[in-house]
């Protein structure tokens, strides 16, 4: 009995302390202020912060969060502010999250609203989104490869990848049928293993 009393205080003691909530409203107003170019876009900066910066989450379990911000409706990114919010401290925490991820976007689009319909003919700022544009879609490139290394793990997800990416890029396949289609072959595949 008291063994178990000490590795279960062992266990207290090694745990890491949840992040204030304030330190969760700063850090997601910091990823929606600067994270640009939409859910792929800024999984790179949610990794830096959340995962590599903060320590808050494991890659696994974030890229768990991504698979849930993906199948649940609404805005994936925002799904995904919900989940490590609520992970770290539970329904404040979620709120902390959502309201600092959305804040900034909120201001920024109204800002940015505003000067696109005074300066919509400007070819300055044509010529800046074309920039945000391209630098957007390397973003997504190294979100790609990076999730892709540490997901796929063997020829059977390497297959259920390429297929789903095929099906989807060249055949038009419903995205939801496909999700639902590929959690069944990863289940049939993966669960009998586990």
């Amino acid at each position: 009995m008291r063994t178990r009393l000490a590795a279960h205080a062992d266990e207290l003691v090694a745990a890491p302390a949840a992040p204030p909530l304030s330190g969760i409203f700063l850090s997601f107003l910091k990823l929606g202020a600067f994270a640009f170019g939409g859910v792929y876009g800024m999984l790179s900066f949610f990794e830096k912060e959340l995962v590599e910066r903060r320590r808050w989450l494991t890659s696994d379990e974030l890229a768990e969060g991504i698979v849930i911000a993906q199948m649940t409706p609404g805005p994936p990114i925002v799904n995904l502010g919900v989940f490590v919010g609520y992970r770290l401290r539970g329904v404040r925490g979620a709120f902390a999250a959502t309201a600092g991820q959305v804040l900034p976007g909120f201001l920024i689009v109204l800002l940015v609203g505003v000067a696109y319909a005074r300066l919509s003919a400007s070819p300055a700022l044509r010529g800046a989104l074309g920039g945000i544009a391209a630098a957007v879609v390397g973003l997504l490139g190294s979100v790609v490869l990076k999730m892709g290394r540490r997901v796929v793990d063997g020829a059977p997800a390497g297959i259920i990848a390429v297929a789903s990416f095929a099906l989807l890029a060249f055949a038009h396949a419903n995205p939801i049928a496909l999700i639902a289609s590929s959690g069944l072959a990863g289940y049939l595949l993966f669960g009998a293993r586990r």
